[in-house]
């Protein structure tokens, strides 16, 4: 291999890596914002249900 061409093969490595790291990463914060979220709507609900002792719901 040539001395030139490392440093474009080091770069399309990193971004590769940086691809293969978002990959993992991401599903999992959609998910956990998505239970956070839910348990922020969930906690407003039941807030709003304590004051009625006979609700509906």
């Amino acid at each position: 291999m040539f001395s030139h061409e490392g440093l474009g093969l080091m770069s399309i490595f990193i971004v590769l890596l940086l691809c293969v790291l978002a990959m993992f990463i991401h599903p999992v914060h959609a998910l956990w914002s998505w239970v956070q979220r839910r348990r922020r709507r969930l906690s407003v609900e039941n807030a709003g249900r304590e004051g009625k002792p006979y609700s509906s719901r």
